[in-house]
């Protein structure tokens, strides 16, 4: 069975009805569905090839990985003179994307020298439905020309696309027509008014002939129970199309429009070339044409505090919530529960400074209600188990003040404690001195990843821990003086479980610091209770090492080994990145497992590193540059 999703259509009948604002009720406020802030005006420097249409051509989520649309794989097969844009909906026929309002929203965006890719007609057949039903010679042919219609007025250029063939056969094993009328209606639409046209219907048979009905199934949506995590009990589909199909039909597309000429000379480079569309396909988090609940936090906002905003988001939302905070410095210990997933943090500052979102907790703090200390885990000031979490353009600090507080014997002080899986951070600065950045995970060999992007961590001792998987991706990592010549920390301590091959990646990153040289070591390993299953495993790679770097760079730790855990650096760079005996090496030919995608990957195929790539479909085309 495949993930439990909202209901496309049921969707889709709302949106019908409102044509843009959905106001939710039940929760105490309005929430409104907004579109991320756009400036359609803003010159683009590559067109932007807009995809329009049903299921077969939509880009889907992550969580419905390795479902995919044609339009999703297309980014696969550009050469770099433009992108695309999937702006399909599953359920959607010509006349309920147009009536929900979707058209018009793609047609804000498109500017002169766009392309509008039209597919409809899976939907539009279902004339039973008043809400989606069309007449092949009367009403799909008016709603298709109002998309043509509307393509020309932005300056844009509309190419109508028939609707790709379902996997049908007969019994003599021959491919068989399922859209009836809705294909020649298309033709004569793109003849009567002089459109491009890419007849995907004819093709796509063509295709569906060639590999029968046996090899039709690698294409479409069939799946073994198991084989995927996102469908444990299997999958029979015949209309919709796992990666391989999508990326066979978007060649398909591709090659018709490179010769009919619809499109100019170079556009498609990779139409023979040999991809993996598991590993090049992008699924992001949520589908493009998925408009979030937006929440304000800030002086003069819906919201005064980031806590009370994320205590509004109704439990288990399958629709990502953006809490958009204002300039300004939140003193307050935020909690985001793991029945809260898909919630952003965005802060609105230019910089990641203006945003601070900071408290003082140590481990050694009393709780309130005499209950105990906090604990070094309890003492976060920001605590994220909500999965599918995304932070951006922010800080997040803990200023406990350990030289005010000696009396305090543990002065463990988290800025972020995270477990939420599948969580991404972009431009965020943590700040604090020991225990600074808690990594973790829901429980002992439970996975948990984390990318982090462009960010900034900064303490002394232990200041990135636990037994999750992280990535630090082009990151800073300052390791901050303790006045000391000899000892002025350590940057992580580890605490993975040995059932899981992936720790700690440091790729692309810097370590700086203004402390004495050779005084800092780049890690050693936490077992956390004594548990020896708790095996660090810390990989620095590609990076650059200030003097602060130890010669000797990982250390023991409460009687366990340095040399049984599993550090290693590669091709290092800088005056702390000198090779010794005592610096293990990861070998070359082991370079190729241990990447950015490795790490994330798991068993879903997680890989928010190409967000923003030249295969991300989901990107806002007014975001779109060279």
């Amino acid at each position: 069975m495949a993930a439990i999703l909202p209901s496309r259509r049921s969707v889709l009948a709302t949106l019908a009805l409102t044509a843009g604002t959905v106001a939710l009720s039940g929760t105490g406020i309005a929430n409104a569905f907004t579109q991320a802030a756009l400036d359609p005006a803003k010159p683009r420097t590559k067109p932007v090839v807009f995809v329009v249409g049903d299921s077969t051509s939509s880009a889907y989520q992550q969580s419905e990985r390795p479902r995919a649309g044609w339009g999703q794989a297309l980014p696969l097969l550009l050469g770099p003179q433009a992108t695309v844009f999937d702006y399909a909906w599953s359920g959607a026929s010509s006349k309920s994307f147009a009536d929900a309002g979707l058209l018009d929203r793609a047609l804000a965006l498109m500017q002169p020298g766009d392309y509008l890719l039209i597919s409809f007609g899976h939907n539009d057949e279902k004339v039973a439905d008043p809400a989606r039903g069309t007449l092949p010679d009367s009403t799909f042919k008016e709603y298709l020309s109002r998309y043509i219609d509307g393509a020309k007025a932005r300056g844009g250029k509309p190419v109508l696309v028939t609707p790709v063939e379902r996997r049908r056969f007969d019994s003599f094993g021959m491919a068989r027509d399922s859209h009836g009328a809705y294909p020649q209606a298309v033709r004569e639409l793109a003849a009567a008014s002089g459109t491009p046209l890419v007849d995907l219907t004819a093709s796509s048979k063509e295709l569906w002939q060639q590999l029968g009905p046996e090899g039709t199934k690698s294409h479409f949506l069939f799946l073994s129970p198991g084989e995927h995590p996102q469908y444990p009990q299997g999958s029979e589909d015949n209309t919709h199309f796992q990666a391989a199909g999508a990326l066979a039909v978007a060649r398909l597309v591709a090659r018709e429009l490179q010769s009919k000429e619809i499109v100019p000379p170079g556009y498609f480079l990779n139409i023979d070339g040999g991809i993996d569309p598991l590993l090049g396909m992008f699924w992001p988090a949520e589908r493009p044409i998925d408009i979030p609940v937006t929440l304000d936090v800030g002086p003069g906002r819906t919201f005064a505090t980031v806590q009370s905003a994320v205590d509004s988001v109704p439990s288990n939302s399958l629709q990502r919530t953006v809490i958009r905070i204002q300039p300004g410095t939140y003193r307050e210990a935020v909690r985001v529960p793991s029945n809260k997933p898909r919630i952003s943090f965005i802060g609105q500052g230019s910089r990641p400074e203006d945003v601070l979102l900071v408290y003082n907790n140590a481990a050694g703090t009393p709780k309130p209600d005499g209950s105990g200390n906090f604990g070094t885990s309890g003492s976060a000031s920001v605590r994220i188990d909500g999965p599918d979490f995304v932070a951006r353009n922010l800080t997040f600090s803990n200023d406990f003040d350990e030289a005010a507080n000696m009396g305090i014997k543990d002065r463990q002080a988290v800025a972020l404690h995270i477990t939420a899986d599948r969580s991404v951070l972009t431009n965020v600065r943590c700040l604090g001195n020991q225990d600074t950045l808690l990594v973790n995970s829901p429980g002992a060999g439970v996975p948990a990843r984390f990318y982090f992007k462009g960010c900034y961590v900064e303490g002394d001792v232990d200041f990135i821990f636990g037994r999750g998987t992280a990535v630090f991706s082009d990151c800073e990592i300052k390791s901050l003086d303790r006045a000391s010549t000899t000892n002025n920390g350590y940057v992580t301590a580890g605490s993975l479980d040995l059932s899981i091959k992936y720790g700690y990646l440091f790729d692309q990153c810097r370590f700086v610091s203004d402390a004495a040289a050779n005084s800092v070591h780049l890690g050693r390993p936490w077992h956390s209770g004594g548990d020896p299953r708790a095996v660090a495993q810390v990989l620095v790679r590609d990076s650059w090492l200030g003097a602060h770097i130890s010669g000797t760079p990982w250390t023991d730790m409460s009687g366990f080994s340095w040399r049984e855990a599993r550090f290693h650096e590669y091709n290092n760079r800088g005056p702390g990145a000198q090779v010794t005996l005592d610096r293990p090496q990861l070998p070359g030919a082991e370079a190729g497992n241990f990447t950015v995608r490795t790490y994330l990957q798991g068993t879903d195929g997680w890989a928010p590193q190409l967000a923003g790539s030249t295969a991300d479909c989901s990107v806002v085309p007014s975001e779109v540059a060279a």
